[in-house]
């Protein structure tokens, strides 16, 4: 019961833990977003306060250019005065032009501002009016004015003057409480206010829009805003503004409140599971008394005293239940000390009686019965009464041991019977399967032709490992009527009389279409045709046919669920043919053969296999494989036929160990000499 109350008590501080955290997680989603629209907040914020403190500057300046004595030291020429009074109303530089946009007077005169084209000068001295807008020119980015001079209206020259904003970027670095920077696309700095310097604000300003940053120690808040594009300026025009403010003490105050915020969380947790541990307690602490009481009489002690089946409640129903589970248990254990009682003296009757029998028998009837009375008494000794009241005892366990006696021995005599027809049939099945294999044997070697040495420019030669049981497996080469020498390579899926048939027709088949002439396409689709229309088995066949001619040393081949053959073109050399594939043969009669044609390097060794050499396995299970048999052609000192199939031959010996495997294994070797 403790263990149920300490489960609950889990389960409960579990759900109230997971509502804590549902909730956090809500509130954190909450306060990132608001965070976002914050952030968003400051941005637009910071923009309307440049735009507004870029008015302010624009407004003192409409009023500055129209200064009289800078006006008039312009009408006269005088560039010194024109210089002193532009120092005087935050100017850095002026420049006089006429309406074709031509330099009358520049102060500095070696740096005349020629950021206006004619048609702007054309439309300031057509407004009469001025016009503002910022620059981007001498490395920063400053406020550029142009208004009409002279008297006379329409007036027939502009003044163009530049002004630093140094004084903005300072206005809103104060409002912010931080610094603040101009800078173009490029990161190079076209006007600065703070404490900051750029070199310390650049690399976070260049990670993103809005980023922390930790600078000299102390954390910053870098905001990057991008501002409408200057035209007509030197470079793209693209200019941004970058805001910093310090954070230090607004991380701490939320690092602080995080912690507080755990902690709260953390003591409402322990809190919670306290109380509903004191809570559990009191409602199981009745019910204790009873699960002890239940537990003692489930170990057979009846004398355990039942408490609180005064009470009125759930636990003073369980208290009766099981005060009603006691009496009934020890009415239980009572009948059963009486039946125990009864067993014995059973028994000892029994026994009795089987000695005076026992006496009135011969010496063999004597100790068959004295053995079976030692079976009952065995039998015996770990039996239980029942609960029945006319239960035989004694007397049924010498029934069950006569009873088992007989049926021993009937199950005796029928595994007799059974064993020895089952020896019967396997004899005879045993004796036709192996006149099967023999005939199969004798099918398949018979039909392997001896190795080919009397052409003058072709040698052929095969290699057979034939399998534990008949696999149905075959190679076959011979002279054509005009030359050619045909090869042939065969492998039937499943054994048995009905694998050899198969093979001799296909082989048959093959044969009689190559001396009609037909090439290796013709003839397996015509020998597929001939398989399909009476395989009645099932059987498929994989087979390899390729036709060599000695005069033009051209190879026609075509293989149908055979392995790509494999060609020696010299010591070490050894490349796949690529060839077309086609499906086994035997299973459908509409299919038909594709056949690839090369030409054969002179001299060149062609090595066919049937796929059991390839994907025959040893006793370890490894597989005998195309990068084995890759290997073994490559270190080849003499590329003959013979030599070739002698090496694989050897090769597979010690792949296996000796053993036969599962599946025939075939190579057959073509040598094309010079």
């Amino acid at each position: 019961m403790t263990g149920l109350r300490q489960r609950m008590t889990v389960a409960a501080a579990a759900v109230v833990l997971a509502v804590l955290v549902t909730a956090a997680v809500f509130a954190l989603l909450r306060i990132e977003s608001g965070a976002d629209r914050h952030a968003e907040d400051e941005g637009r914020m910071a923009l309307r306060l440049w735009e507004g403190m870029l008015d302010q500057s624009a407004a003192a300046a409409r009023v500055a250019v129209g200064d009289p004595r800078l006006i008039d030291a312009l009408e006269r020429g005088n560039a010194a005065a024109a210089a002193e009074r532009l120092g005087a109303l935050g100017f850095t530089a002026a420049t006089v032009v006429n309406g074709a946009g031509q330099t009358l007077l520049a102060v500095p005169a070696d740096q005349p501002i020629r950021l206006l084209d004619e048609r702007r000068i054309g439309q300031v001295l057509a407004r009469n009016d001025t016009q503002d807008g910022l620059v981007l020119t001498g490395g920063a980015a400053q406020l550029l004015l142009a208004r009409p001079l002279g008297a006379q209206r329409p007036a027939d020259r502009a003044l163009v003057v530049i002004r630093p904003l140094t004084g903005s970027l300072e206005a809103l670095a104060g409002v912010l409480g931080g610094s603040a920077f101009l800078v173009g696309s490029d990161g190079r700095l076209l006007g600065h206010a703070g404490p900051l310097a750029w070199t310390d604000v650049r690399p976070a300003a260049e990670r993103g829009e809005e980023v922390q940053a930790t600078i000299g120690a102390r954390g910053y808040g870098v905001r990057k805003l991008r501002l409408p594009k200057v035209a007509g300026t030197e470079g793209d025009g693209t200019l941004y503004l970058v805001t910093v403010r310090e954070t230090t003490l607004a991380a701490m105050a939320d690092s602080l409140l995080d912690s507080s915020a755990i902690l709260v969380v953390l003591m409402v947790l322990v809190a919670g599971t306290l109380g509903l541990d004191w809570y559990f307690r009191r409602v199981f602490t009745p019910v204790y008394a009873s699960m002890s009481a239940l537990s003692a009489l489930a170990a057979g002690d009846t004398g355990v005293a039942v408490l609180g089946a005064e009470r009125t409640d759930e636990a003073g129903q369980l208290a009766r239940t099981v005060e009603v589970f006691r009496s009934r248990s020890r009415a239980l254990r009572d009948a059963e000390e009486r039946r125990a009682r009864h067993w014995l003296r059973q028994q000892s009757f029994i026994r009795r009686q089987m000695l005076r029998l026992s006496e009135t028998l011969p010496e063999q009837g004597r100790r068959e019965l004295l053995a079976d009375l030692a079976r009952i008494e065995a039998a015996s000794e770990g039996r239980t009464p029942c609960a029945r009241t006319d239960d035989p005892g004694a007397l049924a366990v010498a029934f069950e041991v006569m009873a088992e006696r007989v049926r021993d021995q009937h199950t005796a005599l029928d595994g007799m019977v059974r064993q020895l027809q089952s020896a019967l049939d396997t004899r005879t099945e045993l004796v036709e399967l192996q006149k099967q294999f023999e005939i199969a044997r004798r099918m398949q070697a018979a039909i392997l032709p001896p190795d080919l040495t009397t052409a003058p420019d072709l040698e052929a030669s095969g290699l057979m490992r034939p399998a534990a049981e008949f696999d149905g497996s075959f190679y076959d080469f011979f002279l054509t009527a005009d030359g050619s020498l045909a090869v042939l390579i065969g492998q039937v899926s499943g054994g048995g009389l009905a694998a050899g048939f198969m093979t001799v027709t296909a082989r048959a088949a093959l044969r009689t279409l190559a001396a009609a002439g037909l090439g290796p396409a013709a003839c397996l689709t015509g020998a597929n045709r001939l398989l399909a229309a009476d395989n009645a088995a099932g059987l498929s066949i994989g087979l390899a046919m390729g036709i060599v001619s000695p005069r033009s040393r051209r190879l026609v081949f075509a293989a149908a669920g055979v392995p790509e053959p494999f060609l020696l073109r010299r010591f070490g050399d050894v490349v796949d043919l690529p060839v077309a594939a086609n499906p086994p043969l035997g299973l459908d009669p509409a299919m038909t053969a594709v056949e690839t044609a090369l030409d054969l390097p002179v001299p060149s060794t062609l090595v066919l296999c049937n796929g059991g050499l390839l994907d025959g396995e040893n006793r370890f299970g490894v597989a005998f494989g195309r990068a084995r048999l890759t290997g073994i052609l490559g270190n080849l000192d003499d590329l003959s036929a013979h030599s070739v199939t002698a090496a694989v031959s050897a090769g597979l010996a010690e792949h296996g160990g000796g053993a036969a495997m599962a599946v025939d294994r075939l190579c057959v070797a073509l040598r094309v000499r010079a």
